[in-house]
């Protein structure tokens, strides 16, 4: 069980993460929105069923770029817009998009 002091310590952790992951890019925000998903786990928070399984397995490299995964996509932002993993899944597809086009040439 945690104390207070410590439940203290990791929502002030957790303020500071919610305003700097904006500005933050590439693996630094990567790492950042782990961090938060960890401390709303740690307090308490139903973070399971707030991220989007499809985003997160693109973002750690565990779905392969194919036609039907960029429709998977497409639908998933139709229900949401404002998922916050919405932008880091499509920069990783863009990229493994471009690294194909770069390896057949």
């Amino acid at each position: 069980m945690m104390n207070a002091m410590e439940k203290l310590k990791l929502t002030k952790e957790l303020r500071q993460l919610v305003d700097v992951i904006p500005d933050q890019k590439g693996m630094e925000k990567l790492s950042s929105a782990k961090r938060l998903r960890e401390l709303i786990e740690l307090l308490g928070g139903k973070v399971a069923e707030a991220i989007n399984e499809l985003y997160q397995s693109i973002i750690d490299g565990k779905a392969e770029v194919s036609v039907e995964l960029l429709q998977k996509v497409r639908a998933e932002a139709e229900k949401n817009l404002q998922d916050p993993l919405l932008i880091d899944a499509v920069n990783v597809l863009i990229a493994q998009v471009n690294e194909m086009v770069g390896t057949e040439e």
